[in-house]
């Protein structure tokens, strides 16, 4: 076995991007999310995890143990002096006993703890998340980032590195389960299992204390599935029972979707699976990649995050480079319409890794993972778009923008599941010298 790397291996410091601020320095603070009691005493079995954030919602995810009806109590004081709370959400077995409750009107930057309550039961435990700043706040944003997480290769410690990265949300880039490994799933019931199964407790402790962003990849359902897999809406179903996504009531399936986080970042998560259609030369479809032009072509974030499970310069079938003609003209557009700060993050491969975009050799893009599954074994290092790469750890990646009224910045780092750094990169953006590509 390799063993894990004791320290600082590279640092690489470029014109181009941005640091990231660490809300939850800023705010202080400090709750207990240890669990007090059992699930037998609360009526839980499964209480935190917060997701879709945005400086004024959250949506709260929780599993109970057979159907109840369940409220979310929420605060901004950890000593829980006053609280307010949600009106009553029941669970039922066609949801698998899971909620989705949704928190409004919340203030913008502020660290939030929070508490599910069955009827007759002792409360969960204290859970915790920060909302994001409002577009014009000039604050520093730090997020942790990874993909693909095998049962069979628990306990999920690398989760506990992430945690102590003390990220103001966690995005994950998809394979949150390997629903197609192992006992194959294929009834419902089997995708919920293996999430259950997923659920370590470095899982829930690292849920416990921030938000999260999830996109599916493709062992949510099975192994390079597309847009006409007869499991993929059993899958889907599976994947939005178990993580806190905000559903869209006109389209309740759809996952793309995009979050601000004042005025330095922008993220746009991509569903790189549902619409793919390797007829039509898609894997976006048009609606998707409609709405991505037109929302990069909008964003007045100085830096926006295209999250790809996938990796756009990866010349492979599966990736993008199957869809090189689709791919092309998101680049494209990107460079004609003269739309700064777009960085690209992916994961899937199962290494890590910093590459330039085929045809666009200054666009770059990163690369995370995995933090719990085999390691590469396709790929070879000496490809040249390669800037960096390393298949020897499984890695989770820390960025972090800054951003004040003469320089911005982005920091990207890798760490191995020990917490030792791999490697950094530092873009930099001067305004007297605005960048205008990566």
């Amino acid at each position: 076995m390799k063993q894990e790397p004791s320290g600082v291996l590279a640092t690489t410091k470029m014109k181009g991007c941005v640091l990231f601020f660490g809300l939850w320095g800023l705010l202080g603070g400090c709750v207990s999310i240890e669990s007090p009691y059992s699930s037998d005493q609360t009526g839980l079995e499964f209480e935190c995890a917060t997701g879709d954030v945005t400086p004024h919602e959250a949506t709260v995810w929780l599993k109970t143990t057979e159907p109840q009806d369940v409220t979310v109590q929420y605060t901004t004081d950890p000593l829980w002096s006053t609280f307010q709370e949600t009106l009553s959400v029941p669970t039922t077995p066609e949801q698998d006993f899971t909620a989705h409750i949704p928190l409004t009107n919340l203030t913008p930057k502020t660290r939030y703890v929070y508490r599910s309550l069955v009827p007759g039961k002792r409360p969960g435990r204290s859970c915790r998340f920060v909302t994001a700043p409002l577009a014009e706040d000039s604050a520093t944003v730090t997020f942790v980032i990874g993909g693909d997480t095998r049962h069979s290769f628990q306990p999920f410690s690398i989760m506990e590195a992430m945690r102590q990265a003390n990220p103001d949300f966690f995005v994950f880039l998809g394979d949150t389960i390997y629903g197609d490994k192992e006992t194959p799933a294929r009834e419902l019931s089997d995708y919920w299992n293996k999430y259950v199964e997923n659920r370590d407790g470095f899982a829930e402790r690292l849920l416990a204390e921030t938000s999260v962003y999830v996109m599916w990849d493709d062992h949510e359902v099975d192994s390079d599935f597309i847009s006409t897999n007869p499991l993929m809406p059993v899958g889907r179903q599976a994947f939005l029972d178990y993580w806190p996504i905000r559903r869209q009531a006109q389209d309740p399936t759809r996952l793309y979707r995009a979050f601000r986080w004042g005025k330095a970042v922008e993220l746009f998560l991509l569903d790189t699976r549902q619409y793919r259609n390797p007829a039509a030369n898609t894997m976006l479809g048009e609606a998707q990649k409609r709405w991505l032009l037109t929302q990069l072509a909008a964003s007045s974030a100085s830096f926006k995050f295209i999250v790809s499970s996938v990796p756009f310069s990866d010349p492979r079938i599966d990736k993008w480079g199957e869809y090189s003609e689709e791919r092309d003209e998101i680049l494209e557009f990107i460079s004609k319409k003269g739309i700064t700060g777009v960085l690209f993050l992916a994961g899937d491969v199962h290494h890590a890794a910093m590459s330039r975009v085929s045809g666009f050799p200054d666009r770059k893009e990163f690369i995370f993972g995995p933090l719990a599954a085999p390691m590469n074994y396709k790929i070879s290092n000496r490809e040249p778009r390669f800037e960096y790469f390393n298949d020897d750890y499984r890695n989770f990646g820390k960025i972090t923008v800054q951003q004040d009224e003469v320089k911005s910045s982005v920091q990207v780092e890798w760490f191995a599941t020990n917490n030792a750094l791999l490697h950094r990169v530092i873009l930099e953006d001067n305004r007297d010298s605005p960048l205008s590509s990566q």
